[in-house]
């Protein structure tokens, strides 16, 4: 039994009781000062504060002592909740997510990995409608289906800023392509009054420099514009359109010029794997992030199932990145030695794989350096040292998704169907949902993945000491094992045995 499961049950028997209380007692909305959770943060990170005599109380007595002892068992360096909280631009999606850690706690105890009140991000495929028929798509996207109202997405955002009394922190609109939705300015602004981080993924071939500055006038937070190819053979033979390429870095160079938080993100296979190389150094010289999506053969990519990397060549992908990002962590570090402080912006180099804790703790390791991306997908400095407790895969736990027309999935990446649809956002309560199902709490635990024997060598996720950092994709082990999320991520190179023996039962 490994540690963390010895620590879960130890939990669940002493400490979560105790806390499940004392959070309680400071997670009040004052009449005068509003949510004493929140506000006793703020004075907790050093901000001046006139409360009432009841929560200045509760405040010194309860709150500040929690949040000093919480902040030392977790390691979480001060001054960067300060920076992050207080100073960011995006403070206010922090303060949400605490909020949400917090009551959590309150709710399911402290978890390894945890589980917060309501997802930090929901990923909304905002239309099955979509202008080019890419290899990959989760969604099938192309085909005409039934989508929500207008109005009704104005519901559904009513409803996600005020899940457990907080609201989501972050909502980030895809598809389909959700330009191609005539609504989606008037629905993006509308988001971005009730939801503090919004971001939009797309193929970038709709975006004139007029659509950009759109995109900029309503402070869309974040735009991820797909590259599968560094020319336009490579990428325009995947996305199925001719001219798809030009269109897609017309777009990528429109808001790099209108000042617009670009990302270039690659689904990465068979065919272009010979040009990430160039797609990572594309990336670089126009100044923009890299996000690697891992292939899954999901949606319309489960018949171009041979597209998938083997353990060995997504491990290859991932030290590229990998690499990437430790340079730019030991930039920032020297910086900070010599000047006191850093303008290096170490959060560059992104996967959806959730190994990518596992790679860059090596990698960091290697250079005598204690550093990893600590949820896989996010690599601020600062927080290494809760890497367990935020857990890597947060499928159905940190996140989850939203169909158009309001179906709740723990994951884009899953199939839709009878077993994966958890309920409607318009017709079922969300929060009974994220409670409640039994799907989204088999994906929040990493005790019971599952071992296999191979050739007398044990291997799949449960037996993996980095299963609390990573977890595997558990999407890839739905389509991989007949829709048993608890079965290994064989795209890992530690599974590498049960790659080799699944791929040879299937004829390849």
């Amino acid at each position: 039994m490994q540690v963390d499961t010895i620590e879960n049950a130890l939990l669940t028997v002493t400490a979560n009781p105790v806390l499940k209380w004392i959070i309680g007692s400071f997670d009040i909305d004052c009449p005068k000062d509003g949510n004493l959770m929140i506000n006793s943060l703020k004075v907790f990170l050093g901000e001046k504060l006139e409360l009432c005599e009841r929560c200045r109380s509760l405040s010194k007595k309860i709150a500040l002592p929690i949040y000093e002892i919480g902040s030392r068992f977790l390691k979480v360096d001060k001054g960067f909740m300060q920076k992050q909280f207080l100073q960011d631009k995006y403070g206010e999606a922090w303060f949400k997510g605490f909020a949400l850690m917090m009551k959590g706690v309150k709710k399911y105890g402290i978890r390894i990995p945890f589980v917060p009140a309501a997802p930090f991000e929901i990923v909304w495929n905002y239309t099955y409608t979509c202008n080019l028929r890419c290899k990959h798509c989760y969604e099938d996207a192309g085909k005409r289906r039934p989508e929500l109202s207008t109005e009704e997405t104005k519901q559904v955002l009513d409803i996600l800023s005020k899940l457990a009394g907080v609201g989501i922190p972050a909502l980030s609109f895809s598809g389909g392509e959700p330009l191609f939705r005539k609504d989606f300015f008037e629905v993006a602004a509308y988001a971005k009054k009730k939801i503090p981080y919004v971001s939009i993924a797309t193929n970038g071939t709709l975006i004139t420099k007029d659509v950009a500055k759109q995109l900029k006038s309503i402070d869309i937070d974040y735009v991820e514009i797909s590259l599968d190819g560094a020319s336009p053979k490579v990428h325009d033979w995947f996305r199925g359109i001719p001219g798809a390429f030009e269109r897609t870095m017309q777009g990528i160079k429109n808001c790099v010029e209108e000042g617009l938080d670009t990302c270039i993100a690659t689904v990465i296979h068979k065919e272009n794997l010979a040009e990430v190389e160039k797609i990572v150094n594309l990336a670089d010289e126009l100044g923009v992030r890299f996000m690697h999506f891992n292939y899954i053969p999901t949606g319309r990519a489960k018949a171009y199932v041979e597209l998938d990397l083997t353990p060995k060549e997504r491990l290859h992908v991932l030290h590229l990145i990998g690499n990437k990002i430790i340079d730019l962590y030991l930039k920032a570090k020297e910086e900070e030695m010599k000047y006191g402080k850093s303008n290096v912006k170490v959060d560059r180099f992104f996967s959806t794989c959730p190994q990518y804790a596992s790679v860059t703790k090596e990698l960091s390791q290697r250079k005598g350096q204690k550093f990893m991306v600590e949820a896989h997908y996010a690599a601020k400095k600062g927080v290494e040292n809760v890497a367990n407790f935020l857990g890597g895969c947060g499928a159905g736990r940190l996140y989850c998704a939203i169909e158009p027309n309001g179906d709740i999935k723990p994951c884009v990446f899953f199939p839709t169907n009878k077993q994966t649809v958890l309920g409607n956002i318009l017709k079922d309560n969300f929060e009974d949902i994220w409670d409640n199902n039994s799907l989204l709490w088999k994906l929040r635990s990493r005790e019971n993945l599952q071992v296999y024997e191979v050739d007398g060598k044990v291997v799949g996720c449960g037996a993996c000491p980095d299963k609390y950092i990573c977890g595997g994709c558990r999407a890839r082990a739905y389509s991989y094992f007949n829709g048993d999320v608890t079965a290994p991520d064989i795209g890992c190179i530690h599974n590498e045995p049960l790659w080799e023996r699944i791929i040879q039962s299937l004829g390849r």
